[in-house]
C-alpha cells in the first residue's frame, strides 16, 4: 500500500524532492459537456471534452531553502516532465505549470510553495499522401514542390473557365 505521495523523474524514475514536506495534494480530473441550443430553445449536449488532469501540491521547504528552491525552479524553467504517485493512482506525464511561494517572516527556516502540475499530452501530426486517383483533379494531390504558381483571374459563378 502506498502511503506517501512521490514526485519522480520520468526518465530515471528517481524520486525528486525527497527532503521536502508535502502538506497537501489536490487532484482535479474534470470533463466538460458541450451544450448547444436547438430550434425550440432547449439546450442539448452530444459530446464531452476531457480536460487535462491538474494537480496542486503544497510544500514546506526547510533546511537549505535556497538550494531546494533552485532545484524546483530548474524543473519549472526546463519544462521537465514528471510523474506524480498518489495513494490511489500514478499520474504521468505532468508538467509544472505554475510555481508560487509565500515567505512568512515568522517562519525563518521554512518557505511554503504551491506547485500546479498539468497533464501533458503530446500531439503527433499524421500526414497522408493522396493518390491522383482519389481526387477529382489529380493536380490537387500535392502542394509540395509546385514552384511558383500564377494566380488566375476569377470568373463569375455560372460561367465556364477558359
Amino acid at each position: 500500500m502506498i502511503t506517501e505521495v512521490r514526485i519522480f523523474d520520468l526518465e530515471s524514475f528517481v524520486t525528486l524532492f525527497d527532503s521536502v514536506n508535502l502538506t497537501k495534494v489536490s487532484v482535479t480530473d474534470s470533463h466538460q459537456a458541450i451544450k448547444f441550443a436547438i430550434e425550440n430553445g432547449e439546450n442539448r449536449s452530444d459530446h464531452v471534452v476531457i480536460n487535462p488532469i491538474s494537480i496542486g501540491v503544497d510544500l514546506l521547504l526547510t533546511g537549505d531553502i535556497a538550494h531546494r528552491y533552485s532545484i524546483i525552479k530548474q524543473l519549472y524553467d526546463e519544462h521537465t516532465l514528471v510523474g506524480i504517485q498518489t495513494r490511489v493512482r500514478t499520474y504521468q506525464p505532468m508538467l509544472l505549470e505554475s510555481l508560487t511561494h509565500d515567505e512568512d517572516p515568522a517562519k525563518v527556516d521554512a518557505m511554503e510553495l504551491k506547485l500546479k502540475f498539468i497533464e501533458w499530452k503530446t500531439i503527433e501530426p499524421e500526414y497522408n499522401k493522396k493518390s491522383p486517383k482519389s481526387t477529382k483533379k489529380p493536380k490537387q494531390t500535392s502542394t509540395v514542390n509546385r514552384g511558383n504558381i500564377k494566380s488566375k483571374k476569377s470568373t463569375r459563378a455560372g460561367k465556364n473557365e477558359k
